[in-house]
């Protein structure tokens, strides 16, 4: 079996041909700019998106003709489309922080104790995409006037590939729409409450299942068979999850990154302010979430302060050097506090802008990067600290993302005392293959 997989991230995706045991026969990475407006506002053309998905393709002519199965997953997004499919609005990303007022209404409404106990999360700016949503209706009247179905990008994708208008139960519990805690479908007390056209949402479907058949358009516009099934498919996240086997109760899974997430798998969701819930690619499993800027940040620093260096230089020699450095350190006793808040908190129903506290003449380029690296873990602490009230952790975490290497590992020992990291690459895309085969193989046994 040849299987199509395609990681849909917010400045870059990864594809590549696996056979079923999940050994990569070929692959590519195609990058695309989102735009900032007005420090807040944050977006995507999701065309541009998909052209770089066609542009990818080019890269494997040879596998087209073989491949038996499309799948991908997304990071968060909300996109706004007409019948067709096509986008009326740039594609708000998980980034955005434009819809404070939204967020604030929707509290008001519903109240936070009901978002809690339906959905499982706070109408965070978006971090949940309803928010969004009603800044889109609240803004521009006739956007939402022409808006058919809003979803997320994997919405989107499958109307490109199949023709319907799809989500999976992962990306609609971050809507703040979805009865997450029951996995039941859209809340219509919610919607009733916010005023959301409840028409206007994509039918929700599982993951682990065909969401349709390869188009003729569709199959022109990517050279791929007519016919061929495409899968539901997840959320980036959930999908790392279970492609690392962080698929039982108190397994975490660390993805460092554009942004530093933890996710804590459960059998028992109790919400808290602290973390989101969402479902995991299992049914009866979900996953606690926390999420800061990570890569991000740290390629942020690289452009305004280390200006003497290449882009080279600084992640393969300045960057290790300072991950060594530090690795036996105790960080209590760095002076230099940073708050990873330069695109917002998406766990805030605040403002929140980036900061350095503690500077002094002392202060050096080091120390403040030093200071930046750790500051971006303190979401990621304060889930861990909750949850282990609650459930046994596993002490071996497993971790994957872009900016993993063994420098950087002994850091994070460092900095996670009393945890050690199983590091696993390519974990959204295993993820991947592992429900492509399930899906359309059940019995047997893979990766």
């Amino acid at each position: 079996m040849y299987i199509l997989s395609i990681d849909f991230g917010t400045s870059s995706l990864k594809m590549g041909v696996f056979n079923r045991k999940g050994k990569n026969l070929c692959s590519t990475k195609v990058e695309y700019d989102f735009e900032v407006i007005d420090r807040f506002k944050i977006q995507i053309d999701a065309n541009l998106m998909f052209k770089a998905f066609i542009d990818g393709l080019k890269k494997f002519e040879e596998y087209k003709d073989k491949i038996e199965v499309v799948i991908g997953d997304v990071a968060l997004s909300m996109i706004a489309m007409d019948k067709e499919g096509n986008p009326v609005y740039p594609m708000i990303l998980h980034l955005d922080r434009r819809s404070y007022a939204q967020s604030e209404f929707a509290l008001r409404a519903v109240g936070g104790d009901n978002f809690m106990n339906i959905n499982g999360n706070l109408p965070f700016a978006g971090g949940i995409t309803c928010t969004s949503m009603l800044w889109i209706k609240d803004n521009l009247p006739d956007v939402y006037k022409k808006t058919y179905k809003f979803g997320h990008f994997n919405t989107f994708f499958l109307r490109k590939m199949v023709g319907k208008f799809l989500i999976d139960p992962s990306n609609a519990s971050f809507t703040g729409l979805y009865e997450t805690l029951k996995e039941s479908g859209w809340s219509e007390d919610i919607c009733r409450e916010i005023g959301m056209d409840r028409d206007k949402l994509p039918d929700i479907v599982p993951t682990k299942s065909i969401a349709g058949y390869l188009s003729k358009s569709a199959a022109e516009l990517t050279g791929l068979r007519e016919g061929v099934p495409v899968i539901v498919g997840s959320n980036d996240t959930a999908s790392a999850a279970f492609g690392a086997g962080a698929v039982n109760t108190g397994d975490i899974l660390n993805v460092s990154g554009s942004n530093e997430i933890i996710t804590v798998t459960t059998d028992n969701p109790i919400p808290d302010r602290h973390y989101y819930i969402r479902t995991s690619v299992t049914p009866g499993r979900w996953l606690y979430l926390a999420i800061t800027v990570g890569g991000n940040a740290v390629e942020w620093f690289r452009k305004e302060f280390c200006k003497d260096m290449s882009k080279e230089e600084f992640y393969s020699e300045y960057l290790q050097d300072i991950y060594r450095k530090y690795s036996n350190m105790d960080i209590t006793e760095i002076k230099e506090k940073f708050e990873p808040y330069l695109a917002g908190d998406r766990h805030s129903l605040k403002k929140k802008t980036g900061a350095f506290n503690g500077l002094t003449f002392e202060s050096t380029r080091e120390s403040m990067l030093l200071g930046l690296l750790i500051g971006t873990y303190d979401p990621v602490f304060n889930t861990i600290n909750v949850c282990k009230d609650q459930i046994k952790l596993n002490q071996n975490i497993f971790w994957t993302g872009g900016m993993i290497n063994d420098a950087y590992l002994k850091f994070k020992r460092n900095i996670f005392r009393g945890f050690d990291f199983k590091a696993k690459k390519d974990c959204s895309e295993l993820g991947n293959i592992k429900i492509a085969v399930e899906v359309l193989d059940p019995v047997s046994n893979i990766l």
